[in-house]
């Protein structure tokens, strides 16, 4: 009887170590994708999507000719300015008065959410009417959050 409890004992510990570590592994089945995959599916899409009705007027004098999404997490909008050229802008009395009108529209704009959530770097680049650069604004995650 002592012999015959300590192979019970024996046997019910061996039992329940190779439970423990033969589920611990890890394991294909009933695996997610990992959330920044799945986040940067979605952006490609919204890109694509976005870009499909590229070029479209944003306002009058603005019109974004396409969004571009990198491997770096950068999602990058190029926009020109149909109405100007670089000899009229000042570059830095733009980016006065347009960086304010990005920041807030990052933040109002529930269309956005998916973009504030994925902590991607978001950057404007401005042509004018001719194709001539006339700036580029990025704003990350800890400006708009």
């Amino acid at each position: 009887m002592k012999i015959t409890g300590i192979v019970y004992r024996f046997l019910g510990v061996f039992l329940i170590l190779t439970l423990q570590t033969g589920c611990a592994g890890d394991s294909d089945h009933g695996k997610r994708p990992p959330r920044k995959a799945k986040i940067e599916r979605t952006l490609a899409t919204a890109t694509s999507r976005l870009n499909s009705k590229c070029p479209e007027m944003i306002d009058p004098e603005t019109r974004l000719d396409s969004v571009l999404l990198s491997d770096e997490g950068h999602l990058a909008y190029y926009y020109t300015l149909i109405g100007r050229d670089t000899r009229t802008i000042n570059e830095n009395v733009f980016q006065g008065y347009i960086y304010p009108l990005i920041i807030n529209n990052i933040h109002g704009n529930p269309d956005l959410r998916m973009h504030r959530d994925s902590g991607v770097v978001m950057d404007f680049f401005y042509r004018d009417r001719n194709g001539e650069y006339v700036t580029e604004i990025s704003i990350g995650p800890e400006r708009y959050r």
